[in-house]
Parts: structure tokens; sequence; C-alpha cells
């Protein structure tokens, strides 16, 4: 309690004082208590992480950002001091980059970004944005926003200095409002933007008299500050972001942006780079005058990427004569070869967002698409169209320069274009136009497809080739495999790396020692990034068969599920699993087929088919039911003539007792789920699974050991409701032993008064089916009641292997009847008494 109470105490502080500068609360605006503040309290709330922004923000200044400051240089004989804000030539343009929404990471994967891309599944991380926050010291790749929320983070002392807060650095405003109330106030949803130095930042006081909901969130990258407000007013939401960030020319120090860099034309900066090929082609194709009238940012191979490039030109002279063609087709003149590297304005690494795609200057408007990356050295790695960005940020002062290890390959393309054209995926293309994936795919999607060239489809067997051009055999999960709904360009993948396909499985690559490329440990890409306006196409020489493309019987082999595929062989049944087109098997484990019961219950079986066929075809249900389909106390059909399987959930957390953690099918517990085959999901379980044939009632009547219970329960209504088979209930079953353990008076009350004996009875019924396996640890403090059908409940935990109800164990668990379950007990769970008040004011319990 007094943690909690220490808890709420930082809570309630973080959001009234903003301490939790790092944090995103829900806040309510309201009256000020401290209607007397001073100015000096008024400008200390400027110098907050956090910029106050209230919800009638006005952009003052209708013009576009403006990062650079600009001041005149003083006139001859003037006595005014020169300001120390540096003189630079402006801008003569300015791209602000749109911001698309930020890609989510992949743990141990080479990346993981959005992956809604035309009706395609999205799959998100739990490791949310990708990075947005500069590592801790000693824990490389944990992010962390600035502020902190260590001792100094709580209570206001800053751990590091305030870089943001100093000289030469520029503040960009945006305020973009969302309300769909009213439609003429669509224009408002465009963003305003203004930029001004640090000096020039004026207080603005939240407004208290205003009923609306904020939630804020700063956080610091290696180059800006950037503070995110919503506000939802009366149902208008605005979003006003204020990012900090060095002034152009001026590098980050500890106390600002202090370091100002030597500027040159963007023409001298190629020279100075020794990126003289590049250079030589703009002075060939005369576009020298180009660059020195305007601002661009260009990506410019280096003389080893130029060198390859054309040597891979003339390489083309002696390739057959339809690649000829294709490569003629879509080849740049020198001009559009250096347009295709180049686009508009000022564009720094650090304000590109994955997938990113920028507008280059040749005539066939082609793009650059922009991706970043995770590495083995927690660093990012960015590619524009697959190539690797080597060094960037090169500032000129009309243009920055970011040097790439390979030519940019441009398209018009989409990678549906690139399958339909290539001669070696001719057998891909026609399996995948049997499917209704291309249906899936966007123009302004951004997908990864490893396809399989037709030489991989030759490796198949002939049958299984067949079924899967011809859009069978599970074709469209085979296809789905090989398609990533996001972009993985080759030079990301370092060692072994990992992503996951639009289905959601986990894909493992890999770069070998010899620089090969590896896909899913079984084929090799053949030929890399092949650009498209939608993506990227890598050949594979093999085409992989998951689990999901395979027959029930392969995936039975595969997991050593021997014994059940064993049974399934014996009853003649293995063409009738291969063939399912839409149902859920539930496999036993090996180890359930040594139970005792099970072992005994195949013998009396033997070779006799139909009733192995009947154990077999229980286990096997109808469509295809999933883990998050399944409801507590659900009853699925199954094969076995609409016998029914009971499934229960339960939460085994003491702690958290909302949370479902646990499975359970007849009792048996669910241990593996949602294994995809050709034409069925797969779930495990940990016993065999047996149709119930007989109600509470009919068990006890034919068991010897209780004898005593089942003369107690004659005429007693528990015995009506035990033989009842639309309940769902649990009986608590005392044994002879249990009932020879009590007194003799006792025994005598309950053999002679029925009412009492029905009174005890009810006691031992359970309102709710409870399996063993859903019965969680004993814990102190947090134990579990159970209701009963009599007026008391009982306590119910597991010791160890033991299960305990009140003083009684439970020494055999989970007998199956039509209307629940039944355990056998060694105690007579005795009513409680009312509780008493002790001495000292304490509550005891006595039991009989």
């Amino acid at each position: 309690m007094l943690r909690q109470a220490f808890v709420l105490c930082i809570l309630v502080l973080g959001i009234r004082g903003d301490y939790f500068n790092d944090l995103s609360f829900l806040e309510w605006d309201q009256p000020s208590i401290f209607s007397g503040r001073n100015a000096a309290s008024s400008s200390e709330s400027v110098e907050r992480d956090r910029e106050p922004l209230s919800p009638d923000f006005q952009d003052p200044s209708p013009q576009g950002t403006e990062d650079k400051p600009v001041t005149a240089a003083p006139e001859s004989g003037s006595t005014e001091k020169p300001s120390d804000t540096p003189v630079l030539n402006p801008k003569k343009e300015t791209l602000v980059p749109k911001h698309p929404p930020i890609n989510p990471l992949l743990p141990g994967g080479i990346i993981n970004v959005d992956a809604n891309s035309g009706g395609f599944p999205s799959f998100s991380s739990p490791f949310g944005p990708e990075f947005d926050f500069p590592p801790l010291p000693g824990l490389p790749g944990l992010d962390r926003p600035a502020g902190g929320i260590g001792i100094g983070g709580l209570f206001g002392m800053e751990s590091g200095s305030r870089w943001w807060k100093g000289k030469n650095v520029c503040i960009e405003r945006e305020e973009s409002t969302d309300d769909e109330k009213d439609e003429d106030k669509q224009d408002s949803e465009e963003a305003k933007n203004k930029t001004e130095t640090s000096t020039e930042v004026s207080s603005r006081e939240p407004n208290f008299f205003s009923t609306s909901i904020r939630l804020s969130n700063c956080f610091e990258t290696e180059n800006k500050y950037e503070c995110v407000t919503r506000i939802n007013n009366h149902g208008v939401v605005k979003t006003f972001t204020v990012r900090y960030k060095c002034c152009y020319g001026f590098k980050r120090t500890s106390d600002g942006c202090t370091k100002q860099v030597d500027l040159k034309p963007v023409l001298q900066t190629l020279d100075d780079l020794k990126l003289d090929d590049f250079r030589g082609m703009i002075k060939s194709t005369s576009l020298d005058s180009t660059f020195e009238s305007g601002n661009f940012t260009i990506f410019a191979p280096n003389d080893d990427a130029v060198h390859d490039y054309s040597d891979k030109l003339n390489d083309i002279n002696t390739v057959d004569p339809a690649r000829r063609r294709r490569a003629i087709k879509n080849a740049l003149t020198s001009k559009d070869l250096v347009l295709s590297h180049t686009v508009d304005g000022f564009v720094e690494l650090a304000d590109l967002e994955n997938e990113q795609i920028l507008q280059s200057k040749d005539d066939q408007k082609s793009t650059i698409r922009i991706n970043i990356y995770p590495t083995h050295t927690y660093e990012k790695m960015m590619t524009a169209n697959c190539a690797r960005v080597k060094r960037g940020n090169v500032l000129a002062n009309n243009g920055i320069v970011h040097i790439l290890d390979r030519v940019v390959l441009v398209t018009s393309e989409s990678v549906e274009d690139i399958i339909k054209n290539n001669p070696k995926l001719s057998s891909f293309r026609k399996a995948l136009d049997n499917t209704d994936i291309p249906k899936k795919f966007k123009p302004t999607g951004h997908y990864t497809i490893f396809a399989a060239t037709d030489e991989a489809f030759s490796k198949l067997d002939e049958i299984q080739r067949q079924k899967i051009l011809n859009g069978g055999g599970c074709a469209s999960n085979i296809l789905k495999h090989h398609i990533v709904a996001h972009t993985v360009c080759s030079s990301a993948i370092i060692g072994n790396a990992t992503t996951h396909n639009v289905e959601g499985t986990i894909l493992n690559m890999e770069r070998t020692l010899e620089d090969e490329l590896i896909f899913e440990g079984k084929a090799k890409i053949t030929q890399t990034d092949i650009i498209g306006t939608n993506g990227v196409v890598h050949l594979i020489d093999t085409l992989i068969i998951p689990e999901s493309g395979q027959y029930i019987g392969s995936v039975l082999k595969a997991h050593n599920y021997s014994k059940f595929q064993d049974l399934v062989q014996k009853a003649g049944l293995t063409d009738e699993l291969n063939n399912f087109d839409n149902a859920t098997v539930f496999v036993p484990v090996d180890a359930a087929f040594d139970n005792p019961d099970t072992k005994k219950l195949i013998e009396e079986m033997g070779t006799d088919q139909e009733k192995l066929k009947e154990l077999v075809r229980y286990h096997v249900a109808d469509n295809q039911v999933e883990s998050s389909d399944m409801s507590n106390n659900m009853m699925i059909p199954t094969n076995d003539q609409g016998k029914e399987l009971r499934v229960n959930l339960y939460s085994t957390l003491p702690l958290f007792t909302n949370v479902i953690n646990r499975a359970t099918i007849n009792c048996a517990r669910l241990i593996g789920f949602d294994e995809k085959t050709c034409g069925s999901t797969v779930h495990e379980v940990s016993q065999v699974l047996v149709p119930p044939s007989s109600n509470i009632i009919q068990i006890i009547e034919t068991d010897k050991k209780y004898s005593t219970l089942r003369d107690l329960l004659k005429g007693t209504e528990v015995e009506k409701i035990l033989q009842e088979n639309n309940r769902s209930i649990t009986f608590l079953a005392p044994s002879d032993e249990a009932f020879a353990a009590l007194e003799e008076k006792h025994r005598t009350m309950l053999k002679e008064n029925k009412e009492k004996a029905n009174e005890i009875l009810k006691n031992h019924v359970l309102s709710e089916v409870l399996c063993c396996s859903g019965v969680g640890p004993h814990t102190w403090g947090f134990n579990s009641f159970v209701p009963t059908l009599g007026d008391q409940k009982v306590e119910i935990g597991r010791l160890g292997n033991q299960i305990r109800v009140n003083r009684a164990a439970i020494t055999s668990c989970d007998t199956m009847a039509v209307n629940g379950v039944l355990h056998t007990i060694n105690r007579v769970l005795a009513p409680r008494k009312r509780p008493v008040t002790a001495m000292g004011g304490g509550i005891l319990f006595f039991d009989l």
C-alpha cells in the first residue's frame, strides 16, 4: 500500500508539474491556483522543455519555413554592436519533407516497417518509434527521451545541458487541425510553419479556462529536440509541433550550435569530395549553370560506383538480344542520369523517414525511395533506391551532398510489372496470377518480393509444381511467404538478419563469408535490388514451401508428432487429413500416448479401424478455429459424428486475474497453437482427446470408490443437477476414504438427514468448469475463491504438484463428463462457519 501511494504521488507530481517531460500524460486545462504569478515566473515557464501551447495558437507568419538566422551587417558609421547571430546567405529554397508514420522495429530483425500496405495485414512491434531517441550511456540501442525519468528528471534537474536553448538554434513550429465536423475547415488541416531563432521565442501561457484534453510528448534525436502536443477541444483536434534544430550551416555542440561550417557552392563541394566521374558528367551535359542557379540535394555516386555502372553497361553488349533491348529501353541519358540523383531543396538525412519518396529532377520524374535500417553496431544505415549512403550531410551554400556506393537505378515499372516482364519469372507470374494476391498490391505501397525463378520451379515435384502454377496446393500461402510489405534492400543484410512477411511469419536472411545472400537457409538470392516504383524484387533459385503450404502429414513428420501420425496411418486417414481445405486439428504430443489410460484405450481398439477413425476424427473440426476465436465453455463440433470438444480459458496469474494465459481442450492443456498447414490450423494438446459418454452422476454410479457418495446423493437436489446434460459444472467428489475419515456422528447425520447432506454436497459443486490445468499457484495474499452452488466459496490453489481445495487435496484430476468435469478429493469439504471476532480485533474462521 505504501508503494502504491508513493507511485500515485509521483504520477500526480509528473502530471501537474511537467516533471515527466519525456512521457505522455493526459492533462486537463484548468484555472491556475497561482493567480499572482509575476513576470519572472512567466518567462521561466518558457524555459521548460515542453513548449507551452494553447488551443488558440496561431502561426504568426504565413511565410514558408526558414531555419537560417539572417542579419544584415551594420551600416557604415553605425555605433550599433554587431549581433551574435551569424551572417549567412539565405537558402533560396527549402524543402520540408512530409513525415509518414513512424515505423516500428522487429526485435532482432533487419527492419519491420508499417506493413499495412495494399490490403496486407499489419504486424506492429512493441518497441515503438525507431531512431527517435539517442542511446542511453552504456546501453547501446536503448532509446531514451530527453529529460529522463531518473531522480533529476523527477524533480526538474536535468542531467545534461539543454543544447537547444543555446546559440544558433532555429525553431520550427507546425500547427494542424483535424475537425471532421466542419468540412469547410479542410484547408486548416495543412501545417502552418514558422521558424525563428531561440532569442525570438515569445511567452505563451496555456489557456487554463478552455475545456480541453491535452496529450504531449517531447523527445530528442541526434539533430533535433521536438515536442508534439495534441489538443482535443470540443471535438476539434489540433496538433502543435515545436522543433529545435541547429540553423543551417551550424553543427551541434554542448552549449548550442556554435560550430560553423565553411560553406562552398555545391559544384565546388563535389570537386572537394573527389567525385570526379559524377562531376565530369555534370560538365559534359552542360548542367553547371543549373546547379549554380538553384538549391539542390545531390545523392552522388562515388567514382567506384560510376565505374561499376559503366562496366555493367558494357557487359550488355555480350548478352542475349532480349536483355539488350530491355537495357536500352530503360537506359538513361547522361543528363537524366545526373538529374535522377538530384532533388530540389535542402534535404538532410536526419529529416528523412523510412519509406519516404523523393521526387528527382530527370525528365522521367523518377523517384528516390529512402530506407533506414538498424545495424549490429546500433547505428542507422540509410539507402536511396537500395544504394547505400556512405557519407551524408556534406553542406554547401546552395545544397547538400550525400555520397552513395552505387548509381541510383530508376524505373517506371511497379513490382508487378517487373515480374510480368522478366523472362526468368514466367512460372512465378503464372502462379501469382492464379491467386488473389495481385489485388492486394497498391501503387503507393512498398513491397519486397523474393521471386523464385523458373529454374526454382523446375526443382519441384511435377505434381506439386502443376498444382502451384494453377493456384492450387496452397499456392497463395506459399507465395505470400515470399512477400514482405516493406522494402528490404540487399545492403541491409549484414550477417544474419530477420524480417517478417505479410502473414507475420519471421523470415531469415544471411550474408555468408563468400558474400552470398541466402534466403530462409535454402534459397540463394541470385539477383538483388531490382527497383520498382512500389518496392524491390530479388530473384531466388529455390521456392520455399512454408508449413502453411505443406500438407498436414509433412508437418506432423517435421515436428515429430510420430505417435499421432502412426494413429492416423493405422486408421487409414492420411489422405483425408492431407486433403483438408478448411479444418482444425488438435494434435496430441507423443508423451500423451504414454498415459496408462490412453495406452489401455488404444490396446482395446487394436486393429479395429472404425474405432481408430472415430478417435482420430474426434481431434478434427471443420473450419479453421484459431486461438483468438476461442471463448470459455465454447463447444466445437468434431468430425466424429458431431461430438463436441469443450474449450475453457483461465487466468493463473495471481496479480492479473483478468489476463487469460491458459486454455484447455477437454481439460487437456493447449501447449502449442495456430500452426498453419495447407488447408488446416494445428493446435498442440497435452493429452489424447477422448469423447465423454457419461454425465457426472453416471461416472459416480460406475466407480467403486464412490459407494458412500452414491448413497448420500440419492434423493437429493444435487443428484438431479449432476445428471443434467446441459450443465457446465465441476464436481469435487470425496472418495470412500474421505468419508471414512469423518467422525461417526457426522457420517450418521449425513446419511439420516438428506437436507443436511444436500447442503454439504452443494458446496462440492462448482458453478464453472475448472480443469486442473486452470488452477494457478497458491500465493500468499492472493488466494483464489471459486463459488459453489451452495452458500459458500472454496479456496483453491496449487502448492507444488498438489492442488488444494480448502484443506482437501485433489487426488485424481479431470474425469471428463458430458456436463463438466469431476475431480476426486481426499476430504469432505465442511462448510465454514461465520467469521468470529477474536480478541484484538482479528477475524477467525472455523471449520467443522
